[in-house]
């Protein structure tokens, strides 16, 4: 019965108008993106953040407190599937690198219907995509994105193509069976192993329709999407971080969690080595 009050109370959050098919996917999807950062401040902080449901939904949607993919896609997740759908858990190497021995360390949810399978990610930062991608299609375009899917019978490679930009590798997405446990792992190294990207990393963003907005250590930028703008304005001070943290992603960040967070981004970027 709580899963279903949170579950309900995070429909709710999100005033969803569509009532079926992959109409109502695309409206969570999008709304979830607009409503619920992305944020690796609780990770930097060093916070055990577990995914078990209740401490999970209190986390993201009560408390607005952010979150990276394990959580974010699990909310995402078990909504879809109380909604009636038939969705798993998949897990998907990140690419941006370039490098193809990168850990399986991304969660998405892979979605059966009508006929077709859909890859719905709600929790891959500024590059989310807006809208379920159709792994059955060569391509798949939003607005100024589009998506190719190069597909085999075990793995699916997604790349980002946008005009004047070098294709991007997103992520190749492991097809086989993925359990909770799998996830578990995957999450504990994410956000409690010292060389992890996100416990060493000030990353936060939000996407609306037109806009995605970036916060990454002291860089802050905005893409401004119907007109192909771009803005980068550097972050110097707490108080800057804490308005913005608060009235562009949505956050209700306790201030001695972000001020701690804040002290190490400016500690690290002091001791790191000059470039020569």
């Amino acid at each position: 019965m709580e899963l279903e009050a949170n579950i309900n109370q995070y429909l709710s959050s999100l005033s969803l108008q569509h009532f079926a098919g992959v109409e109502l996917v695309t409206e969570l999807q999008q709304k979830h993106l607009s409503r619920y950062a992305f944020s690796s401040i609780n990770a930097m902080y060093g916070e055990r953040l577990l995914l078990d449901p209740s401490p999970l939904f209190s986390r993201l949607v009560t408390n607005k407190q952010g979150g990276y993919c394990f959580e974010h896609n699990k909310v995402a997740f078990l909504a879809l599937q109380q909604l009636g759908f038939t969705v798993r858990p998949v897990l998907a190497r990140v690419m941006l690198n370039g490098s193809l021995s990168n850990p399986r360390s991304h969660r998405m949810t892979l979605l059966n219907l009508d006929g077709e399978q859909y890859l719905v990610d709600v929790g891959f930062g500024v590059k989310s995509p807006r809208v379920p991608i159709n792994i059955n299609q060569a391509l798949t375009i939003q607005g100024r994105q589009t998506y190719q899917v190069q597909k085999t019978a075990d793995t699916v490679k997604v790349t980002l193509l946008e005009e004047g930009e070098a294709p991007l590798t997103l992520y190749h997405v492991d097809l086989a069976e993925v359990f909770e446990s799998d996830c578990e792992v995957a999450h504990f190294y994410s956000h409690q192993h010292p060389e992890a990207a996100f416990v060493n990393n000030l990353v936060v963003s939000r996407i609306t329709d037109c806009h995605r907005y970036l916060l990454r250590n002291q860089s802050y930028f905005e893409w401004h999407e119907c007109d192909g703008s771009v803005t980068e304005t550097t972050v110097e001070s707490f108080a800057q971080l804490e308005q913005l943290v608060k009235e562009t992603f949505l956050l209700e960040t306790p201030k001695a969690v972000l001020k701690s967070v804040y002290d190490t981004v400016l500690t690290r970027a002091a001791n790191k080595p000059v470039e020569r």
